[in-house]
């Protein structure tokens, strides 16, 4: 399968062309504009962006770096299929990463802050029952942010900077099996009240228990895809 993306209006005059050409072709991967296993030629993106190969190159570069494409010698550019293993690898860390996170971030959370985030949770749900995921994606991509942010570890928030698109892409297969968008918003929620409880060690192990749950309907999405 081959792509063709529409072009951005003046694309050319941007300061920094590749990280352009990279933030264009990553969202349309994440977004799953693009499906895993498409094929990805510089001399089309070049062209259809109106850039040189050269942008194009260095921003597939980066893409591979993160996980995002894979470059087959003598074959191309492809956007990355996710494995079962990949999968697991994945949530092995983002388990343990963000369950130091929030005991570290615990503290920085104000009563104002946790509601706020209880608020803004229970907004999702009347677009989760419509089938509306895009707004508790918002949330949720925002949420894992924050706590990982208010850790205030700079080498945990560098490592799951690393890990953050595969997270995403992985976020979005979750979504895909039936019901997960509404059990995700619930286990959030009950995070949320194990915060405002200011129960670390209750709201590490449900946070923890969040990502296996995501990991298993994943691997589950993946069997149903291979019609196991």
């Amino acid at each position: 399968m081959q792509f063709k993306l529409p072009r951005p209006p003046r694309l050319n005059n941007r300061p920094n062309l590749s990280e352009a050409v990279y933030e264009i072709v990553k969202q349309r991967l994440l977004s799953q504009q693009l499906e895993p296993g498409t094929k990805l030629r510089e001399e089309d993106l070049a062209d259809q962006l109106g850039v040189s190969r050269t942008p194009v190159r260095e921003a597939i570069n980066k893409l591979e770096r993160e996980g995002l494409v894979e470059i087959i010698p003598r074959y191309g550019t492809f956007v990355a299929n996710i494995s079962p293993k990949d999968v697991e690898e994945i949530y092995q860390l983002r388990e343990t990463l963000e369950g130091l996170a929030i005991k570290l971030a615990l503290p920085r959370f104000s009563r104002n802050k946790l509601l706020e985030l209880t608020r803004i949770h229970k907004e999702c749900e009347a677009p989760i029952e419509k089938g509306d995921f895009d707004p508790f994606i918002r949330v949720d991509t925002a949420f894992h942010h924050l706590l990982v942010k208010l850790s205030k570890n700079e080498r945990l928030i560098r490592l799951m900077s690393n890990l953050d698109n595969q997270i995403r892409l992985g976020r979005l297969e979750s979504f895909s099996v039936p019901g997960r968008a509404k059990k995700s918003l619930e286990e959030h929620e009950t995070v949320i009240e194990a915060m405002l409880k200011g129960d670390a060690d209750e709201a590490e192990e449900l946070l923890r228990q969040h990502s296996r749950n995501a990991k298993d309907n994943i691997l589950r999405f993946l069997k149903m895809k291979k019609g196991e």
